[in-house]
């Protein structure tokens, strides 16, 4: 099925200027003396500073307009991307933001948190949330944010929730369309990629690209580098997310089982957020040869990944590898310390 056609059935906000650069990296392909690799400038989407997770809430929000609401109510770290660029989309729409940040509240407010703050952002601190409620929020039940929601209700407001990172098959849209985007930028450059590598979370957007692969008829491998520890195997929770995505896009046909997903775990770390001595020698790395700027918890982990699996022989001369930039620099500015 035409992935436009899958797209244009559903109300979509254009919440940012697409499509997204799609640039090759001599510098550092040099460099490696491994594959040709080309970046997916997502980190260039236009919701303050720019990340993957405006393209999922282009396909979430058309809803919550439609009904009237006039808050967002969601969950995150305490710097998140996904709050930021949800705090600004509501915003943009004129509504109020409510984020929940799992963690103690700072003494002072840098990178995502600041831009949290200066979008008008009311900020609620819950430390130590359980990993059994952060994957219910994930899923979208709403242990949590559910209460606040409640709070709002009596209140005679109408707010809206938006499970943690967006990844819903409604959400998983924003990325089968950017598998779309992607395959006619590759045409365009006559090109064809070999592998595409992205940072995983909590899922969505390596489910988003599956689905757009499949879609798209596209031989490319997607290669997930787990950002986190997980209470089950990331391969299961995506497939299930796949065959959720492909049931709501009336593609019941297609399925994914576990085996087919590719989740790399070997960069995660001492945990979400752990400084890795890989991840810092891959920010530097993109900074000094291409000028690109990574965070060292999300695209910097995965582009650390990337770096070692040319150097380990996986990703050879031979290749072509796409690496989609998912944003979130401006984390680095919370923690100069890691970098200087």
């Amino acid at each position: 099925m035409d992935i436009k056609e899958i797209v244009a059935r559903h109300e979509r906000l254009r919440l940012t200027p697409l499509p997204t650069p799609l640039e090759f990296a001599p510098n550092l392909t040099a460099l490696l003396g491994g594959p040709n690799i080309y970046i997916k400038r997502d980190d260039l989407t236009a919701l303050a500073f720019g990340g993957n997770k405006t393209r999922k809430l282009e396909f979430l929000l058309p809803q919550a307009v439609a009904e009237g609401a006039d808050t967002v109510i969601t969950l995150g770290g305490l710097q998140s991307n996904w709050v930021r660029q949800t705090v600004a989309a509501a915003r943009k729409l004129g509504m109020e933001a409510v984020v929940v940040l799992e963690g103690e509240a700072p003494q002072e407010l840098q990178g995502n948190l600041l831009l949290d703050h200066l979008m008008g952002a009311q900020l609620r601190y819950v430390p130590d949330v359980p990993q059994d409620l952060e994957d219910q929020e994930i899923q979208g039940t709403f242990p949590i944010t559910g209460k606040i929601a409640e709070e709002y209700r009596a209140q005679g407001r109408h707010p809206v929730l938006l499970p943690l990172g967006g990844a819903t098959p409604l959400g998983n849209l924003g990325y089968i369309n950017a598998v779309d985007e992607l395959s006619g930028q590759l045409k365009a450059m006559d090109l064809q990629a070999d592998y595409l590598i992205a940072a995983t979370g909590t899922g969505g957007t390596q489910a988003g690209i599956e689905c757009g692969l499949r879609l798209a008829g596209m031989e490319t491998k997607m290669l997930g580098i787990s950002v986190s520890r997980h209470t089950r195997p990331k391969e299961e929770e995506i497939a299930e997310l796949c065959n959720a995505t492909m049931e709501f896009l009336g593609c019941g046909g297609e399925h994914f089982e576990a085996g087919q997903i590719s989740v790399n775990y070997d960069y995660i770390g001492a945990g979400y957020g752990a400084v890795t001595e890989q991840a810092l020698e891959a920010v530097s790395m993109a900074a000094r040869t291409e000028g690109l700027i990574l965070c060292h918890t999300y695209a910097g982990k995965a582009f650390a990944g990337m770096v070692d699996l040319i150097r380990k022989g996986v990703l050879t001369k031979e290749d072509t590898v796409v690496f989609f930039h998912t944003g979130g620099g401006v984390a680095n500015f919370a923690h100069p310390e890691l970098f200087q």
